[in-house]
């Protein structure tokens, strides 16, 4: 039996039934004076801000997957991949830091901006959005504690299941019944960086995946024929 991890090493989320307060919060205030933005589309591949420079806004995934990765010694990490009703880049504001990371979307984003220091203002005055905050930090540390435990338990093939279960996340529940392609936005480096494997073990397991699972990457292209199984098999529900 597998073990119930709540979350996949790869993609930072808080839960599939994640209430959507601050999308909600921020179309009530749009061009309020919060400095709160209308959604905007950010193709894929479109870097978002570059890390080390001025956080002078935060920015709220309404749908969509933005990887973050920092560069260091000409080597890029990918830190992390954030998706929908998440706040970028809301830690470096609140400690008024430079952005740590860089921030490219992966698939086509819609986003809503908001600036530091409306963003700050809201943090200090009021108490819901506050709660709120202090909820999706937290659950951050948490998530990156379980992604240490998942890195540390987990077989490579529950990681790789979970993290293609993320994306299916990004579907619509109706999606779930039927079989669906998904273009993969990641080249297989980054994928294998995500769940800590080599490059050949990777394709390993996509071979042992696509035996047993019904799951298979041909081109770029991930099509999971019953989404539903996939999901059930890797304890997310």
């Amino acid at each position: 039996m597998k073990n119930k991890l709540s979350v996949s090493p790869g993609t930072d989320k808080k839960n599939f039934q994640q209430d959507d307060f601050f999308c909600s919060f921020f179309k009530e205030h749009e061009n309020h004076l919060y400095g709160c933005g209308p959604v905007q589309t950010y193709p894929a591949n479109t870097q978002i801000f570059q890390q080390d420079t001025p956080a002078n806004a935060v920015y709220l995934i309404e749908r969509g997957l933005v990887k973050l990765s920092r560069v260091e010694l000409s080597h890029q990490i990918i830190v992390g991949i954030r998706s929908r009703h998440w706040l970028l880049a809301a830690p470096a504001v609140l400690i008024e830091k430079s952005y740590s990371f860089s921030a490219t979307t992966l698939t086509l984003c819609y986003l809503r901006t908001i600036s530091a220091n409306g963003f700050l203002y809201l943090a200090k005055t009021d108490a819901q959005f506050s709660y709120q905050l202090q909820r999706m930090l937290s659950q951050e540390i948490y998530n990156h504690l379980i992604k240490v435990i998942s890195l540390g338990c987990l077989p490579a093939i529950d990681r790789l299941e979970r993290f293609f279960c993320e994306l299916i996340q990004e579907h619509e529940p109706t999606d779930l019944q039927k079989q669906i392609e998904i273009q993969l936005p990641l080249k297989n480096h980054e994928l294998a960086e995500i769940i800590a494997v080599t490059p050949e073990h990777l394709c390993r397991l996509l071979k042992e995946m696509a035996k047993k699972t019904n799951v298979k990457l041909s081109k770029g292209v991930l099509t999971i024929m019953n989404p539903k199984s996939l999901m059930h098999q890797a304890n997310i529900y």
